[in-house]
């Protein structure tokens, strides 16, 4: 039979023992949860990281996009803002010009044969009024216009009344009436070439109202 004493010893040791033991498995039992914690937490901080990353790059190409889309319209605003002002300078050259015309009386003779001309077709009648400004009226002698007459197969006569315009004509039959006056027919050159260079750039910019090239008989 073992002595008290040896026996509360060993019973004390063996306690000690296994309190070290449990110990000794629960550090182990924690340090294998913190090890778990701590690489699921990388993995969390890594998709965490990946998906910021993704993010970052989704915005940055949609503000790429949006620099590029901004960059365009400006460009195009650009070239816009200069083809109008091309074009406003033709058309106050093309003014100056045709204003200036009537005082050249062999030029503006020759204009106004080309307009009695189209007037002739577009009226499709045999007998046509001219009106025209004051420098014209001293051109459209009776007998020049009976020599047009007869070389175009209409009579031509001068109205009573010059016409308010700064050049051309205006020719009448009936109610017929082609408007043959420089700024009907500027206002109809600008509206073609406006079209061609929309055509021809892609821009599909909108043209204005107006009537025909023949100068709108009807």
């Amino acid at each position: 039979m073992l002595e008290p004493q040896g026996d509360l010893e060993a019973l004390l040791a063996e306690a000690h023992r296994r309190v070290e033991q449990r110990a000794l498995e629960r550090e182990a039992a924690a340090a294998r949860r913190a090890r778990e914690i701590l690489q699921g937490a990388d993995e969390d901080a890594a998709a965490t990281t990946e998906e910021r990353l993704e993010r970052t790059r989704f915005a940055a190409a949609e503000l790429r996009k949006r620099v590029l889309a901004r960059g365009a319209m400006a460009a195009q605003r650009v070239m816009l803002e200069r083809r109008e002002a091309l074009l406003d300078e033709v058309w106050r050259v093309a003014r100056e010009r045709l204003a200036a015309l009537p005082r050249d009386a062999g030029a503006y003779l020759a204009s106004l044969r080309a307009l009695a001309q189209l007037a002739s077709r577009a009226l499709a009648a045999s007998d046509v009024e001219l009106a025209t400004e004051e420098h014209g009226r001293a051109l459209l002698t009776p007998r020049r216009l009976a020599d047009w007459g007869e070389q175009d197969g209409v009579r031509y006569r001068l109205a009573a009344e010059p016409l308010a315009a700064v050049g051309g004509l205006e020719a009448r039959a009936g109610r017929l009436r082609f408007d043959g006056s420089f700024e009907t027919r500027l206002q109809q050159g600008c509206v073609a070439l406006r079209e061609a260079i929309a055509a021809r750039l892609g821009a599909g910019a909108p043209s204005s109202a107006a009537s025909g090239d023949e100068g709108g008989a009807g």
